[in-house]
């Protein structure tokens, strides 16, 4: 019933999500976002690595989910990881509030 919403980023900005991984090994990560009208362009890295979003249009006339959207798979250590979220502009239709939302990360 909640999400992570990020708001007042501006093109540049970095967001900075620890978790952790309750075990060692090749897992997938996938994240549930959601898209709205006033949402950025982000891209996204896994323990400063690059994920399969490299680039994501977050812009959508409607508030809505963006269903399972996969990360990639990396080899995990159990413990401390980050997944850091950068601004890198808006959608040209878009209300250029550059917000960010992540309803949730799962690892398997």
């Amino acid at each position: 019933g909640s999400h992570l919403w990020w708001t007042g980023a501006k093109p540049g900005a970095k967001l900075t999500i620890a978790f952790k991984a309750t075990k060692s090994g090749k897992q997938k990560v996938s994240a549930v976002f959601t898209k709205a009208p006033d949402y950025g362009i982000v891209s996204i890295t896994l323990d400063g690595k690059p994920t399969a979003i490299a680039e994501y249009d977050l812009y959508d006339p409607q508030v809505i989910p963006t269903g399972l959207e996969s990360l990639g798979e990396f080899d995990l250590t159990a413990g401390d990881h980050s997944l850091e979220v950068t601004i890198t502009g808006s959608n040209a239709n878009a209300r250029p509030s550059h917000m960010f939302a992540l309803d949730y990360l799962k690892l398997e």
